[in-house]
């Protein structure tokens, strides 16, 4: 009877050091769980924590790199999501800009086409311009019209010059000088072919006609035209600049006199042109 109460007794004991034996999961992250491993399926792997009365949780297979039985038995799981590591890709210099260029001109195309300009050296020059250009062909073009209050800015310069004085035979004696008062208008328009030089930077040409009166010359009534380039910069989203130099012919019309040359002739013209835009 003793030696079967034994028995048992061993046998319980062996049960419970079974129980409670432990098995191992080793987790990507680094992590090491101490637990009762149930059940391993294709993607998941269930175990229960060793606590008393633990409940059974399910976790993705993907998620453990390796698990060890307490019998000894190790498994080692491969990634469910493997890291594939991208060969470096290496642009050439064309590649490079043909990139930049796209990037810049998808920016572009959300640009408003309208650019208000002033054109600030004119001041000196006895011009007040102002101009409108409107963009179209997806910012190829542009038809710019602008529109100048003239006046005689170099007036009080040449009447310095003029009047001072200057010793004849002793005596001070000034000289007159005629100045041209009033103000004048010239407007025109001009058309402009733009070309991408690279990002934010245009090289443009094209026709540029005037017609009006220019009082720094002494009022005189004329229409010009020219051939005009230049560069054009876009300056952020709002801002513009344009340098521009064009060569061309002026008609003198109306009542004229230049330096006692025929008024009805053509002479030869040219202009410089730098204007400060805002995008409207």
């Amino acid at each position: 009877m003793k030696s079967g109460l034994h028995i048992i007794f061993l046998l319980l004991v062996f049960a419970g050091f079974k129980g409670y034996s432990q098995d191992k999961l080793f987790l990507r992250k680094g992590a090491l769980l101490k637990c009762k491993i149930i059940a391993v399926s294709e993607k998941t792997i269930t175990y229960r924590d060793t606590a008393a009365n633990s409940q059974l949780i399910t976790i993705p297979k993907g998620d453990v790199i390796l698990a060890e039985y307490q019998t000894g038995v190790i498994y080692i799981f491969s990634s469910e999501n493997p890291i594939v590591q991208q060969p470096e890709v290496f642009e050439t210099r064309d590649q490079r800009k043909e990139r930049k260029m796209k990037e810049w001109k998808t920016k572009e195309h959300a640009l408003s086409d309208n650019i208000l300009g002033f054109y600030i050296p004119d001041l000196i020059l006895g011009r007040l311009t102002m101009s409108f250009e409107r963009l179209i062909a997806n910012k190829t073009v542009g038809i710019t019209v602008p529109l100048s209050l003239t006046y005689d800015s170099f007036g009080a310069l040449a009447a310095a010059s003029a009047n001072s004085n200057s010793v004849n035979n002793g005596q001070t004696v000034s000289s007159p000088i005629r100045r041209t008062r009033g103000l004048g208008f010239i407007a025109g328009i001009d058309v402009n072919y733009y070309y991408d030089l690279k990002p934010e930077l245009k090289y443009y040409f094209g026709p540029r006609i005037r017609y009006g009166t220019d009082m720094v010359l002494g009022g005189i009534n004329g229409l010009t035209f020219q051939l005009q380039n230049g560069i054009f910069r876009s300056r952020g989203q709002n801002m513009t600049s344009t340098i521009g130099f064009g060569v061309g012919f002026v008609k003198l019309t109306g009542n004229n006199t230049v330096r006692s040359r025929d008024p009805k002739q053509v002479y030869p013209w040219a202009s410089f042109t730098w204007r400060l835009g805002f995008r409207l």
